[in-house]
């Protein structure tokens, strides 16, 4: 498990098991995980936590930017957390939970999943359908973070708009919605681009 801090209150962590995507910690009052990777490396991911000095015991708030197997995570690992996605990815889990997620979707089963507010503990979310129809960034402007998923990756390179989900037409529109923030950080869902 690779972790790195990537401001004052933001921590990135990176788990070895592929497909291996990117979770976030915001440290504040109350801690917010922002995708919490492939269930493969959720034991790895608490004990990276550990390390920082948050455990899973204390995560309050989880955000999916989506729900695709690779960032979902377990949420069982999270037992006093509150579980958020967009009101769009939720409707697309309910009415085809495979598609949603692409696999593991049964790990969601039992989770009550949350509209993300529109502000959220100094979080602004953007919906940006592209690579799901309910695919959401979060711009964290107090350290000019920008959490992307799997919208936007560094050097530009766009999300996969082929997957049951996706809206390649809408993708253009969002890329061209995150263009106006003006972030220092990016910090998107993979680090590897050519992965789900």
């Amino acid at each position: 498990m690779k972790t790195k801090k990537l401001s004052e209150s933001v921590w990135k962590i990176n788990g070895p098991i592929e497909p291996s995507s990117n979770c976030y910690l915001i440290i504040r009052e109350e801690p917010i995980l922002i995708d919490p990777g492939n269930n493969g490396n959720s034991d790895i991911l608490l004990r990276a936590l550990d390390l920082i000095g948050v455990p899973a015991s204390k995560i309050k708030h989880v955000i999916y930017t989506h729900l695709h197997y690779d960032h979902i995570g377990n949420p069982k690992k999270f037992p006093h957390a509150k579980f958020y996605a967009s009101e769009q990815e939720i409707l697309s889990y309910r009415l085809a939970p495979e598609k949603a997620c692409l696999k593991d979707f049964e790990l969601l089963t039992d989770v009550k999943l949350l509209k993300v507010p529109e502000v959220f503990y100094g979080l602004k979310t953007y919906l940006t359908p592209g690579h799901t129809r309910g695919s959401i960034c979060l711009w964290f402007e107090e350290d000019a973070v920008l959490f992307t998923g799997d919208t936007l990756f560094k050097n530009g390179t766009l999300g996969r708009t082929d997957l049951p989900t996706s809206l390649p037409w809408r993708m253009k529109e969002s890329i061209t919605k995150l263009a106006e923030i003006p972030y220092v950080v990016l910090a998107p869902g993979h680090d590897n681009e050519d992965v789900q």
